[in-house]
């Protein structure tokens, strides 16, 4: 006992440690996807707008709706900065580190390994998982609480699982009923964060299959049906999702630039990457600014065939004797199955640090129970080897901190360390404007743009910053390039943003050389590049650029025109509402009402969704009507009104 506590002491000082080495990035800044997810939270006011910021997520199938809600209790500190959003992320991370570490220890006893031993596993992989800095942006890119919300409820149902196992035999249907809804539950709610909580099934499969022993309390069929359902089923499912993935359509290839082999292929270099990022995670090879990682377009290069076979070399391995190398097999698998969903066939982009956050458990779990329960496990090099690895990952995760904690000075840091990413230049130009004026900011973009024409249509921002700050300046050589090199760009998923800000900066400047025909020529020749000729999103973007610019002009016709076949591309509550005010605004109010009947038929299969998707339908029906008893009215009035007044 006396040597536990001992333990137990000092895990609670790593997880002190690790709160003082995340603390310099509180200052950071909002970054990526921050401001497309979570801008809603400026509209939160009560619990009315509160349920609408939670029911219109975008980020995922399910919209995600228990991660905004917890972005939602915190919507009065959105205006504030991130440095709120980001201790709550961190405190998150805390708490995830604590219940790793519970249920490690459970499935060590499970394993009849002795109470100290299970401790000391326990915390050693906690604490190294705790301090790892290529996990650092999943709490440092506020959004990605999504992800850590996720891992949450994951290792949640992962802790009442195996508490339930614990009395399987001497209770087996009590115990049986426990693991089934820690499973469930589990699962629906780390789900409901983010999607790879469907993963939490097949990682207790991985489990029971390797490191965990069949209860003798249990009848044989009755223990394979129980699998069969909770754990197998769940696996199906997930591989028969993957499989609609296995052939790309034309647009999915020209909008990412691979197919789903060439993804897979490239994917199986990338684990390598995050496993040796995970052994030393050097800050200057950390974040989201990096260049993505080339792809393997051949099986037969020899970096990605080596990649390959090693990987299926040590799949078929790990299968074959699961019981044999228990813990070397659950390392494999658990890595490889807690990245099944994001670094497989999923056309995501191929890189993105946080995607480690629950694989990673596998291999550190194998690696602590290695350490502790090896014969070598009494001489100083475990412990020797332990303490480097922690203290080396604490200081590049305070290091990585600091850096992100002041993001002016992380923006040129990036830039200089990875030249060629977007991301990268785009937020230095920024700061640089910011700190510098404009010359500096248009020429970080434009000497980039000229050494890499295929993202010309980083432009568009250069224009947007010249009618913004200049705009009684000649801006046709910018629009002119723009012309050239548009047809010819990579895809880009906020083009469409940059064309509408582009459209509304001309509009509140008098730009000299911009004005709404001039973006709605931009965004024709931006459709007629092959990437987003037939890309359903930039074509729902591209009809509601011109409806908006219709709108401008007093055109309804051809306003609702451009709606409709922004509705056959994707619609939305907000697309539902343009259409009803341009029908309105024509004075076909009978035809605003037949659009809303017929769009009852469209809800989202979301059950969340379509609730909302009905009531906002239901809103737009009452406003027809007001509108038009207004319609009705006011001719009334002014026919049978005073007619002492002039």
């Amino acid at each position: 006992m006396r040597r536990n506590r001992l333990v137990l002491v000092g895990f609670c000082a790593v997880l002190a440690f690790a709160w003082f080495c995340y603390q310099p990035a509180i200052s950071g800044a909002f970054q990526l996807d921050d401001y497309v997810n979570l801008g809603g939270l400026a509209k939160v006011q009560d619990a009315r707008s509160a349920i609408d910021f939670i029911s219109s997520g975008i980020a995922g199938p399910t919209g995600r709706p228990l991660a905004l809600a917890s972005f939602a209790l915190q919507a009065d500190e959105w205006h504030q900065g991130p440095s709120a959003l980001l201790r709550v992320n961190i405190l998150i991370h805390l708490a995830n580190a604590i219940l790793l570490a519970v249920s490690l220890y459970q499935l060590s006893l499970r394993r009849s390994v002795a109470r100290i031993e299970a401790t000391l596993v326990a915390t050693v992989a906690a604490s190294l998982w705790v301090l790892m800095p290529l996990l650092a942006t999943a709490s440092l890119l506020v959004v990605q609480r999504m992800a850590t919300l996720s891992a949450m409820f994951m290792l949640l149902g992962l802790c009442g699982y195996l508490f339930a196992r614990a009395r399987i035999e001497s209770k087996p249907k009590r115990a049986l009923l426990g693991m089934s809804v820690s499973v469930v539950t589990g699962t629906v709610l780390a789900t409901l964060c983010k999607e790879s909580g469907l993963l939490l099934p097949v990682l207790v499969l991985i489990l029971e299959t390797t490191v965990l022993e069949r209860p003798g309390s249990v009848k044989d069929r009755d223990w394979r049906t129980w699998q069969l359902i909770f754990l197998v089923a769940p696996l199906a499912l997930l591989l028969a999702y993957l499989a609609t993935w296995l052939n790309y359509s034309e647009a999915v290839v020209a909008q990412r630039g691979f197919t789903a082999w060439e993804r897979l292929l490239t994917e199986a270099r990338v684990l390598w990457i995050y496993l040796a990022k995970a052994a030393v995670g050097i800050p200057s090879q950390l974040g989201v600014f990096q260049y993505p990682p080339s792809v393997s377009r051949s099986l037969f290069n020899p970096a990605t065939l080596v990649a390959c076979i090693v990987w299926l070399s040590l799949l078929t391995a790990s299968i074959a004797w699961r019981r044999r190398y228990p813990l070397f097999a659950v390392s494999v698998l658990w890595y490889l199955a807690g990245h099944a969903i994001e670094s497989t066939v999923v056309p995501l982009e191929l890189y993105f640090e946080h995607r480690n956050y629950m694989p990673i458990i596998g291999p550190l779990f194998g690696l602590a129970s290695f350490l502790v329960l090896s014969p070598a496990r009494r001489s100083l090099v475990p412990r020797a080897l332990v303490l480097v690895l922690a203290l080396v990952n604490a200081w590049f995760l305070y290091s990585f901190s600091v850096l992100s904690g002041q993001p002016s000075i992380a923006a040129r840091y990036w830039a200089d360390i990875y030249p060629e990413s977007t991301r990268a230049v785009t937020s230095v130009a920024m700061y640089r404007l910011e700190e510098e004026g404009l010359l500096p900011a248009l020429q970080t973009i434009e000497s980039f743009v000229t050494e890499k024409p295929e993202y010309g249509y980083m432009r568009l921002l250069q224009l947007n910053l010249l009618c913004q700050y200049a705009p009684k300046q000649d801006q046709r050589w910018v629009l002119d390039r723009l012309e050239r090199d548009l047809p010819a760009v990579d895809y880009l998923r906020t083009a469409p943003g940059m064309l509408f800000d582009l459209l509304n900066t001309s509009s509140r400047t008098s730009c000299r050389a911009v004005d709404a025909e001039t973006v709605a020529t931009l965004a024709t020749v931006l459709r007629g590049n092959p990437r987003y000729e037939n890309e359903p999103l930039f074509n729902r973007s591209y009809h509601v650029l011109l409806a908006d610019i219709a709108h401008r002009r007093g055109r309804y016709k051809e306003e609702i025109d451009h709606l409709r076949r922004a509705l056959t591309h994707w619609p939305t509550s907000n697309l539902n509402e343009k259409m009803v005010r341009a029908l309105i605004d024509a004075d076909d109010f009978d035809r605003a009402r037949k659009f809303i009947n017929e769009s009852r038929d469209l809800a989202p299969a979301n059950p969340i969704m379509a609730m909302r998707w009905q009531r906002d339908l239901d809103a737009l029906h009452d406003y027809v009507g007001e509108i038009e008893h207004e319609h009705d009215v006011l001719p009334a009035e002014q026919m049978g009104g005073d007619k002492s007044q002039p």
